[in-house]
């Protein structure tokens, strides 16, 4: 059966053995560890999103909920609405230490906008919590956030980069669409940090783009001194093992000289899997990103076309529903080892379920005018 449920973007990578002698855990917490391989990867991690430095953790909610720890006591936690769940999660810290939280709609900014307003007339700052890349909606408007927290002397924007840390880059072109160097949607965005404006924060799984599941907190290296000094997870939890150091630490390395390759051919397929499908009548939601959604009208035809997909041996995802609340979507992740026919043969599959049912006939054109809108670069 072929498989598109793994977000492997790059495809598995082959690791050499590794040394001998490389020691699970240490048995101390992980604020009493000083592993020069892990140091490496997270400053590595860091310098490719065009941040200062960065700190290794076992995941993303042991970062989300000692990042929270750190909001000042006059602050304000703004949570984009649809923000992944580990990252809601870790606000529930925000929340025990009695600051508001709020949230927000990505696509009502002058709702942001007063939002913003009444909390500054509180004497609060704000820190504004966002996916980089949510896969069916595309890029977060981090430039808009960004120029909305200008005004709020100290705000902090932390972007959850997991989706397109490894798989996007620098200088995106319509030939090129996932840019280039695989720094996630800072490169991207062509967002870089400055000393005005607000303060950028990363937290960066690798489970994803480099298939390592450890994480990476970047920024200001004042930041992430005061994040040592303060992390509680730190004291309570074993660091990252040393086996998962040096694995992410094989990933970067074996991404600097073969991830141009995967990314190129990744995008190719990303390519051909929309192309096959508009001459099918089929527009799939995801822009040019390997997470390729359909989006049906009813529950009925989604769950069927799952089961049908499956009997024709792809193994998709299901997921809840947020394009048309209620009714689940069927998701394509799309990876760098698919072949050129596991694409074809995905395309033909789904075109001959368009021929046969009337599952497709309902247009998706609000949700593709929100594509279009989104992805400047999207065919």
């Amino acid at each position: 059966m072929l498989d598109f449920t793994s977000a492997l973007y790059l495809g598995p990578q082959a690791f050499p053995p590794p040394p001998p002698g490389l020691a699970l855990t240490t048995g101390r917490p992980a604020v009493l560890d000083h592993n020069g391989r892990a140091q490496w990867v997270a400053h590595t991690v860091a310098r490719r999103q065009g941040l200062e430095a960065g700190e290794l953790a076992p995941s993303s909610l042991h970062l989300f909920w000692d990042v929270f720890g750190l909001v000042p006591a006059r602050g304000v936690v703004l949570l984009e609405r649809q923000l992944y769940p580990v990252g809601q999660w870790g606000s529930l810290r925000a929340r025990a230490r009695g600051l508001p939280v709020a949230t927000f709609r990505a696509d009502d900014l002058p709702g942001l906008a007063r939002v913003l307003h009444t909390y500054q007339q509180q004497g609060r700052t704000p820190w504004l919590v966002t996916d980089g890349w949510h896969p069916g909606r595309g890029p977060a408007p981090l430039a808009h956030y960004r120029e909305l927290l200008d005004s709020h002397p100290g705000a902090v924007l932390l972007i959850d980069d997991t989706q397109a840390f490894g798989v996007l880059g620098a200088n995106p072109a319509r030939n090129r669409p996932l840019g280039q160097g695989g720094g996630g949607l800072l490169r991207w965005a062509r967002l870089t940090p400055q000393g005005l404006g607000p303060e950028l924060l990363t937290i960066t799984s690798l489970a994803k783009g480099l298939g390592v599941p450890v994480a990476v907190l970047a920024g200001r290296a004042s930041r992430l001194a005061q994040f040592r000094r303060r992390a509680e997870t730190r004291v309570h939890t074993s660091p990252v093992s040393a086996w998962h150091a040096w694995a992410a630490e094989q990933a970067l390395r074996h991404d600097a000289r073969h991830g141009h390759a995967a990314r190129r051919r990744l995008g190719l397929r990303i390519t051909q899997f929309r192309r096959a499908l508009a001459r099918a009548g089929i527009r799939p939601l995801g822009d040019d990103f390997p997470v390729q959604k359909i989006v049906l009208d009813r529950t009925t035809a989604a769950l069927g076309l799952h089961q049908q997909l499956r009997q024709a041996g792809l193994n998709t995802l299901l997921l809840a529903g947020e394009t048309r609340p209620g009714v689940p979507e069927v998701a394509f992740c799309l990876r760098a080892d698919h072949s050129a026919a596991d694409i074809d043969y995905a395309a033909a599959a789904l075109a001959h379920l368009a021929r046969g049912t009337d599952w497709f006939s309902s247009p998706l054109s609000v949700a593709l005018r929100h594509e279009s809108d989104a992805n400047p670069f999207a065919p």
